[in-house]
């Protein structure tokens, strides 16, 4: 506008231009009014599909696993080896509180020792294929007062342990079991079962559990 009135106060004298300084400054004055009723649109906020896609990732599952074990020194290394690879522990002194915290947890695993008071371990395995049939098993073992720990698993296996093993063990290959049987699918009812070798010792190292804990079960 200042520059529009500038020019035609300029051009006042010549009679010739005053037609263009009317038209300009008419148009100027246009112009102003259309920028004041000009409104500038608020920016959008992201979709909500993009706020979706923007939000973390669920973490996965915590495996449960139940430890079954009656000598407290054994449960309580094995306890701890499970909870530090990541999974959510219970324990149990022995079979038959094994089976009752299985019957209400329904945990993904559950590891048992065999020769325990109160209910055995093949004992627990079978209420456990019953009751629980989701829940995957490792029997371990040293045999007891017997000293037959191969006689033991193979029972075990056959009456419904996903894997045995036999102690003394080293805690990665325990560990390892676990992972294995958790990840396993369900065999197919089409093809023959393949029956599993006798299960090994595995030899003792500076992983080994100690020898002094295993050895009297």
């Amino acid at each position: 506008m200042g520059v529009c009135e500038s020019l035609a106060d300029g051009l006042a004298e010549a009679p010739q231009h005053a037609e263009l300084a009317r038209v300009g400054r008419l148009a100027a004055d246009r112009a102003a009014g259309l920028v004041a009723n000009l409104k500038v649109p608020e920016p959008a906020g992201p979709p909500a599909a993009a706020e979706a896609d923007l939000a973390a990732p669920s973490a996965a599952p915590v495996r449960k696993v139940l430890l079954v074990e009656d000598d407290p020194d054994l449960l309580m290394l094995l306890t701890a080896a499970f909870a530090r690879e990541g999974f959510q522990t219970y324990s149990a002194k022995n079979g038959r509180i094994g089976i009752e915290m299985l019957r209400t947890l329904k945990p993904d695993l559950m590891v048992t020792d065999i020769v325990m008071p109160e209910m055995e371990g093949i004992a627990a395995i079978l209420e456990a294929r019953r009751s629980s049939p989701a829940t995957k098993v490792i029997a371990i073992s040293g045999g007891g007062h017997y000293g037959r720990s191969q006689n033991f698993l193979v029972w075990a296996h056959e009456l419904g342990a996903d894997e045995v093993l036999a102690k003394p063990f080293r805690m990665s290959s325990l560990i390892t079991a676990a992972r294995v049987v958790l990840d396993r699918r369900p065999p197919d009812p089409g093809k023959p079962v393949r029956q599993p070798a006798a299960p090994q010792t595995a030899a003792n190292d500076e992983t080994a559990l100690p020898a002094e804990v295993v050895a009297r079960r």
